[in-house]
């Protein structure tokens, strides 16, 4: 008898930890040696409310390349000023942004090196024969909220980001974090698409909210324990009375057991 307890004690050992381990770990379905397809890396582009600064350089005339570039404090005249907010463009409602020398340039939905293509063609063409652009990109960012350990605005700081890169930047999930209805929000023209993502499939590789772009909000939810807690935290002191309600309510029929027996 003892054995079969026994047996059954360590059966249902193995079950609960197997259970746990299938509500936890990451990749599950991956096997060792396998090949996972994955999308294709996207490279962000600019949407309207961006922020890119544009730097035009030149070896055969470096004083009137720098006429053209927003400069803090000093030597451009119009477009000097001490904010170093003034040294970038913005993307407009339109996708557009205004560069000194050659007016107005459509930029929503290019890349920072289109962008840079784009504006170094226009002023090869007859301003700067050997102008030379760069791009960078500025306040491109997603919100994640929930079960991380980190939550909050992040910054995306390089031109690709995944989702399992977003939630490295949060410190990871917390233990008491859902991890099979990981929420992406994203706006997508005049709407909000919602996907759902479980990390501890490979699915997630071709999830269309696999590469996250600029914006995104992340919500993980709590997992069970923790909406658990959250209910007795707001119960407490409901709890607290109910069980004081049942101890004397025992207290008194145990003495009126005790004097019934006298």
């Amino acid at each position: 008898m003892k054995k079969l307890l026994f047996s059954l004690l360590f059966i249902l050992v193995a079950l609960s930890s197997c259970k746990t381990y299938q509500k936890i770990i990451y990749f599950q379905d991956v096997c060792p040696d396998s090949v996972v397809k994955v999308l294709p890396t996207q490279t962000l582009r600019f949407v309207p409310g961006d922020r890119l600064a544009i730097n035009i350089t030149s070896s055969a005339t470096p004083e009137l390349a720098d006429r053209y570039n927003l400069t803090v404090g000093g030597r451009n005249g119009s477009y000097a000023n001490n904010n170093v907010n003034n040294t970038r463009y913005t993307v407009d409602e339109n996708g557009n942004i205004d560069v000194p020398g050659i007016g107005r340039v459509c930029v929503g939905g290019l890349t920072r090196s289109e962008v840079a293509t784009k504006i170094q063609a226009l002023f090869r063409n007859g301003i700067i024969n050997d102008a030379i652009v760069t791009v960078s990109a500025y306040d491109q960012v997603y919100y994640v909220m929930g079960e991380v350990s980190s939550p909050g605005k992040k910054e995306i700081n390089r031109d690709n980001l995944n989702i399992i890169q977003a939630l490295a930047q949060c410190n990871d999930l917390s233990i008491l974090a859902q991890r099979n209805r990981i929420k992406v929000l994203r706006q997508e023209g005049d709407e909000i698409k919602t996907y759902y993502v479980d990390i501890r499939s490979k699915d997630i590789f071709t999830s269309p909210a696999y590469n996250i772009q600029q914006n995104d909000i992340i919500y993980v939810e709590p997992n069970k324990v923790r909406m658990g807690q959250s209910n007795n935290n707001e119960n407490s002191l409901r709890s607290i009375s109910m069980w004081m309600s049942i101890t004397s309510f025992l207290t008194s029929i145990a003495i009126l057991i005790t004097n019934a027996v006298k």
